[in-house]
């Protein structure tokens, strides 16, 4: 499955954006993907605060074959359980 993360936003506005397989993430980040593709719509962005400032926002974009999810979250939206996926795709970026 391919997964695609991009971070947008911040103090200094900057897009930092990652593609990799779902078979190229950790076991315990390949369940969240799971989890996630299972029930999209339990990760759904109940609300987005249009006025947070300084704050970033999140997006992943999952494709098994024609089945496509793409979700978005912010900083305060951002549901834990997808927070270790979200720290480890930043990571890959390169960027801070």
């Amino acid at each position: 499955m391919k997964l695609v993360y991009s971070r947008e936003g911040g103090l200094f506005p900057q897009i930092a954006q990652t593609e990799l397989q779902t078979t190229d993430l950790p076991a315990d980040l390949q369940k969240v993907v799971d989890t996630v593709l299972a029930d999209p719509t339990a990760y759904k962005s109940k609300s987005a605060n249009k006025t947070l400032r300084d704050g970033y926002q999140y997006k992943l974009n999952l494709q098994e074959g024609r089945k496509k999810v793409s979700l978005t979250f912010d900083d305060l939206n951002l549901p834990d359980d997808v927070q270790p996926l979200i720290h480890f795709l930043q990571q890959r970026t390169g960027k801070p």
